[in-house]
């Protein structure tokens, strides 16, 4: 599976949004091997998935426990998952079972993110691979209980509330890509 991955990532760095330098690293990187959390423990893949609700011009984002800062729900990609696996899954562990994802997704943009947080995590960068869904914040109905783990509280927010509340600039970023998907 590892094979498959970094194939697979070289390829995203080639076709997905980011800055040159960003895909430079991110194809290097995917060039590597242990490319997930449990082969490496410091530095390795993940997906973000960031709900908009296009009709409305919101997002959905919360204050992560762990990090401190406003941000979308993302996770690790574990090892033998292919981004989109770890995307389904990790959309089941934040928000629930009862949250199905409709059509197909292909991730729209490439950043890397340093953290330097060794109290709480061992991370030292994560390669982040960021897909878009578009919800309905009147029908979207995650569980609670489930974003409480990672989050002190979440919710919808216009996109001028939304930079305020962000100084993460990767999520800076992303909000930029939703923010065009609005136009």
């Amino acid at each position: 599976m590892s094979e498959r991955l970094k194939a697979y990532l070289q390829e995203l760095a080639e076709q997905v949004a980011g800055e040159d330098e960003i895909k430079t690293k991110f194809s290097n990187r995917a060039e590597e091997d242990a490319l997930t959390r449990d082969e490496n423990p410091t530095t390795h893949f993940c997906v973000y998935f960031a709900a908009y609700d296009p009709e409305n011009q919101q997002v959905f984002i919360g204050h992560h426990k762990k990090s401190g800062l406003w941000l979308f729900n993302g996770g690790h990609i574990d090892e033998g998952e292919m981004p989109i696996e770890a995307l389904e899954r990790e959309v089941r562990e934040e928000w629930g079972e009862n949250i199905q994802l409709k059509g197909s997704y292909e991730p729209s943009l490439l950043t890397i993110t340093e953290i330097n947080n060794p109290t709480k995590q061992k991370c030292r960068f994560h390669y982040d691979i960021w897909y878009f869904i578009p919800l309905n914040k009147d029908t979207f109905a995650p569980e609670e209980s489930l974003l409480e783990k990672e989050f002190h509280q979440t919710g919808w927010k216009a996109l001028p509330e939304a930079r305020q509340l962000i100084k993460d600039t990767n999520t800076l970023l992303a909000l930029d890509e939703i923010e065009k998907l609005f136009l």
